[in-house]
């Protein structure tokens, strides 16, 4: 097994993230000795959702205590909540509890047991993950463009990653999405992922995607929010010194993985085109960076900024009002003037701002106080705990 940079809380959890990140073998690994109830399995599914008080009492049936319960997909039945919530307060029963969608748990008002468990999100595999795991297959920068990094996907040859791509694009965006009643119209859904696909990375034009869908723009802002709620995507809000000018603002659409995103693409075969690239691998890296944070806990926020005159900063990490890293993402090993733009212009404005260009150049090295380093090197140094990130030069 790939040893995975979340760590067990000693508390109880919940554990959220898309489907196929692992989020099962994790639980496995970390809770061996649990008592175990999968929600997918259809007989535990039908007989928890006609009678949630069922797991109260099969708990206060064991003879012993077990070191903890797992529940998995608990978006099924949400009603179970409420028990595990007794549970922990009267028994003391520990809880790991999984899902891939809060869509239905945020919709019903479900009780996400505030103050008695904590939130853990799990992600598809991260660079320190595949270098640290001595039976993985080498990492090539091509293939994680094209293919991602979900654990089985990455663990199996082309023509295998192909097809459970495929599957899951094929399968669970629709198929799943629908079965769990998140969005009603499916042609008109499957018509959007296509577009969302081909424009992530870009300002998201709510008003054209409606005209491409021939649905509404408030329906378009509907679907995107069921990426979000399934955490199959996200959206990364323009940077402003005011909350309200960065809800105003046209947000940036990302997927959790690329190989996901080529599959809506239907270009999972042949040679990626050259912009197809540039995209991808910022998509990457903000993905890196967006895991191991969350991984270490880290309290702030993900935007990018955009001058006045047009110059733009990929990714600007905040905490509150404070800027404190600037990331521009470039596929290129060869950096110009034109790459160090935007992170040249943002400096004017925050002058201490850390700043950093991460490419695929062979030496590091510092230009006007910005740092052009390869992604290995910065991803090495996330990773370590290494990276210093809003203590200005």
């Amino acid at each position: 097994m790939i040893s995975r940079r979340l760590n067990p809380p000693r508390s109880s959890a919940l554990l959220f993230g898309p489907r196929m990140t692992g989020k099962s073998t994790w639980l496995r690994h970390h809770c061996p000795d649990w008592l175990w109830i999968d929600l997918l399995q259809e007989d535990n599914f039908q007989l928890y959702l006609s009678d949630p008080s069922r797991l109260r009492k099969e708990a206060l049936a064991l003879r012993e205590k077990p070191a903890g319960v797992v529940i998995d997909e608990i978006q099924r039945v949400p009603a179970l909540l409420n028990e595990i919530q007794s549970l922990i307060e009267e028994r003391g029963l520990r809880f790991f509890i999984s899902g891939s969608s809060a869509r239905k748990l945020k919709r019903g008002g479900a009780n996400l047991l505030a103050g008695r468990a904590v939130e853990l999100r799990l992600f598809p595999l991260t660079l320190p993950e595949i270098q640290a795991y001595a039976g993985a297959p080498a990492f090539h920068l091509d293939d994680a463009l094209k293919f991602g990094t979900l654990p089985k996907v990455y663990l199996s040859d082309a023509t295998e990653k192909k097809r459970i791509l495929k599957t899951y694009a094929g399968t669970y965006l629709h198929q799943e999405i629908q079965a769990e009643g998140l969005v009603r119209n499916l042609p008109s859904f499957s018509k959007f992922l296509a577009i969302a696909a081909e424009t992530c990375g870009q300002e998201v034009n709510y008003s054209e995607i409606s005209r491409e869908t021939t649905v509404k723009s408030k329906t378009i802002r509907e679907y995107f929010a069921v990426l979000q709620d399934t955490w199959l995507g996200y959206l990364l809000p323009p940077w402003e010194k005011s909350v309200r000018k960065q809800l105003a603002g046209s947000p940036k659409f990302y997927f959790f993985d690329n190989g996901v995103t080529n599959a809506l693409r239907e270009s999972l075969s042949g040679l990626l085109a050259p912009e197809a690239r540039g995209t991808l691998f910022e998509q990457w890296i903000i993905n890196e960076i967006r895991a191991e944070l969350s991984y270490r806990d880290f309290e702030g926020s993900f935007y990018f900024w955009r001058a006045r005159g047009g110059s733009e900063v990929d990714l600007l990490i905040a905490r509150g009002s404070k800027p404190m890293a600037a990331i521009e993402i470039k596929h290129t090993s060869n950096p110009g003037p034109k790459h160090l733009a935007g992170l040249k212009s943002i400096a004017e404005e925050y002058p201490k701002l850390d700043r950093f260009l991460v490419c695929t150049v062979a030496r590091p090295y510092v230009d006007a106080g910005i740092r052009v380093c390869n992604y290995t090197q910065f991803l090495a140094e996330l990773g370590s705990g290494k990276m210093r990130m809003g203590a200005g030069p």
